[in-house]
């Protein structure tokens, strides 16, 4: 009898393929948003001086960046099912991070060199950005939250500051996560000579950096199973062998390397691990 479709080793290995996709895509987001927020930044009195820069405008898409407030219009084509006509709607974008989610980023780069080249194409004539100006700064002074009862302002601020917070955690443990794979790839070599270093060793947390680079954890990852390697054997009975990007979702990365080195120090007590060697 064969193995169910859903256990098969080909859809084993696409599910496993899809977990590292989309790691790979999320740390492409992160580092692309990343990117064009220090360009932004660094650039950003030049660009309050060039003024709103139409970046693409054609039948599929239309792309225009406000300098002034930081924030990008888009341009959603849908069809109405009532009528089956097709309508363009313009959507406001106001985080990179959105932005890098709808667009390329090499094309947004490649869009602001085009309008360098064109640039009666892609700039606002001096006369309607000057109207726009105007319309600004008769606006600055306008807060319409400012006539709201003071703790409604409060609960505003707190749910917006909660969202930045949150938001910029989940890049971090991203990123996190990121290094944490990144140096037990570069580990594997030495940690052959090494050999396993258990990082944790107490009754319900028991944690070791195996000497192929891989984690031997006492977590119940029961429910994660795609997330434990069933082929490869734990050291210690009770155990499951998992990567570091599992390992990252449960601990602080940072706690995890500091681990590797209290675990170092203590197994090599005369080695000068402050040493530069060649």
């Amino acid at each position: 009898m064969s193995p169910p479709l859903s256990s098969s080793p080909r859809l084993v290995a696409l599910r496993e393929l899809a977990a590292e996709a989309e790691l790979e895509r999320r740390d492409f987001l992160y580092e692309s948003t990343e990117q064009l927020r220090r360009f932004l930044d660094q650039n950003r009195d030049r660009l309050r001086e060039i003024g709103p820069i139409k970046l693409v405008e054609n039948e599929q898409d239309y792309l225009l960046y406000h300098p002034v407030d930081e924030t990008w219009t888009t341009r959603l084509t849908y069809q109405d099912p009532a009528d089956h006509e097709w309508y363009d709607q313009e959507q406001l974008v106001d985080t990179i991070s959105e932005l890098i989610e709808l667009y390329n980023p090499a094309d947004v780069y490649g869009w602001l060199i085009e309008a360098a080249r064109d640039a009666p194409a892609h700039l606002v004539a001096a006369d309607e950005l000057a109207g726009q100006e105007e319309l600004v700064e008769g606006a600055v002074g306008d807060d319409w939250e400012a006539g709201l009862p003071s703790t409604q302002q409060e609960t505003l601020a707190a749910q917006r500051l909660w969202q930045l917070a949150d938001a910029y955690r989940t890049q971090l443990g991203t990123a996190q996560g990121q290094l944490l794979r990144e140096f037990t790839a570069n580990a594997e070599e030495v940690l052959r000579r090494t050999g396993d270093l258990p990082l944790l060793d107490e009754l319900d947390d028991v944690l070791i950096l195996r000497a192929d680079g891989r984690f031997e954890t006492s977590l119940d990852l029961s429910d994660r199973p795609e997330e434990v390697l069933g082929t490869v054997e734990a050291r210690r009975e009770g155990l499951a062998v998992t990567e570091a990007k599992t390992i990252a979702a449960f601990y602080d990365p940072a706690d995890v390397l500091h681990w590797v080195t209290e675990a170092l120090a203590e197994r090599y007590p005369a080695v000068d691990f402050s040493a530069v060697y060649e």
